[in-house]
């Protein structure tokens, strides 16, 4: 019998795309208006007047949350009347549009991440620090060979971010997902959990770092990791204390460790496994985990080639002797075969999931 292609695996949810775009006008007017019209409370008294290019001023992502905590909470903004007006009619044409067409929160997120491009570029943040739309929704097919529309599982991303990788997962993945975040940049904690309240989406993010903390249950990590070279004098793992700095070698090392049985995603480097200290780090998975599966992902999902990364799959149950699956994805542009790569990827994580059983 011929197989039934899959549409998430080539296509967003279906979202209506003018809503999405008035969305982003209205609500990027009103952050602008608040952006050169923000009261500077600590400069309000000096002698400078044209505060639009001399005063100090908030940056877009907090005039963004001002906004936003305004709009969902009444938090009095600190412009003038004249602003607050103009802010006022933005929002309120934003609250008709919703009333009269209805909104769901896949659209929510698509608008906020036009938004956080923005936001990025305003601060000199790199692009590359926002999981793309297309890694999202690959992931969220492999989180669907593991579980069903009837599981509710717990899920845990260690390096947040502005939340662009786990939102989609919620909004693409078949299971009930109760969130769980880590992030150890105060204003992108605060952008996450300002989405999530637009969302409507129940989040816990915890502000801090992400070795620090160690959850008592997971079923599922997914992450975008992080690289570069960890230093924290007061941290110790068999890693750390053998030189390793390499942070997704201490991080996988560290999240290891809760003791039921469940599956990591990584986004990583191509150079993962050459790394300073990756010896080291074989030998600790030979004794506390596996990785399952690893999956290049085609150069078309990075603006750079040489920025592209691969999936790799873990599992936190050794096997010793048994090789990890090496998938090639190719470019989206062959169809049959990419859906034909992703399904076979599909079959061989739920053949390793009913092992592990």
């Amino acid at each position: 019998m011929k197989k039934k292609n899959n549409p998430k695996l080539l296509e967003m949810t279906k979202v209506k795309v003018d809503m999405i775009n008035r969305m982003v006008d209205l609500l990027d007017d009103a952050i602008m208006s608040c952006y050169y019209g923000m009261i500077d409370e600590e400069k309000e008294n000096t002698a400078i007047t044209n505060y639009n290019k001399e005063k100090g001023r908030l940056n877009y992502y907090e005039c963004l949350l001002a906004v936003i905590d305004y709009f969902l909470n009444d938090v009095p903004l600190r412009v003038d009347d004249d602003v607050k007006n103009k802010i006022d009619e933005c929002l309120e044409a934003f609250k008709l549009d919703v009333e009269e067409n209805g909104i769901n929160s896949e659209e929510i997120r698509r608008a906020f991440l036009l938004l956080d491009i923005k936001g990025f570029k305003n601060l000199n943040f790199p692009l590359d620090l926002i999981t793309p739309d297309a890694i999202g929704i690959l992931i969220a097919n492999l989180v669907n060979a593991f579980f069903s529309k009837t599981d509710s599982i717990e899920m845990l991303d260690f390096n947040f971010g502005v939340g662009n990788l786990a939102y989609t997962l919620v909004n693409y993945s078949d299971p009930f997902i109760q969130l769980l975040g880590i992030e150890n940049h105060m204003l992108f904690t605060k952008v996450a959990v300002a989405k999530a309240n637009m969302m409507t989406q129940d989040v816990n993010i915890y502000y801090e770092d992400a070795l620090a903390y160690l959850p008592s249950h997971i079923d599922l990590i997914v992450s975008d990791l992080a690289c570069y070279d960890y230093e924290n004098k007061a941290y110790h793992s068999s890693l750390y204390d053998k030189g390793v700095r390499y942070f997704p070698y201490l991080a996988i090392e560290h999240f290891l460790k809760i003791p039921n049985q469940h599956f990591q995603i990584y986004l990583i480097e191509n150079n993962f496994f050459s790394k300073s200290g990756s010896n080291e780090f074989y030998h600790m998975m030979e004794n506390y985990g596996h990785i399952d599966a690893l999956i290049t992902l085609p150069s078309s999902f990075f603006q750079n080639k040489e920025d592209a990364k691969s999936l790799i799959v873990i599992s936190n149950r050794p096997l010793k002797e048994v090789e990890t699956n090496i998938f090639m994805l190719p470019e989206l542009s062959e169809k049959e075969k990419f859906i034909a790569q992703i399904e076979a990827i599909q079959a061989f994580l739920q053949q390793r999931k009913g092992e592990l059983k």
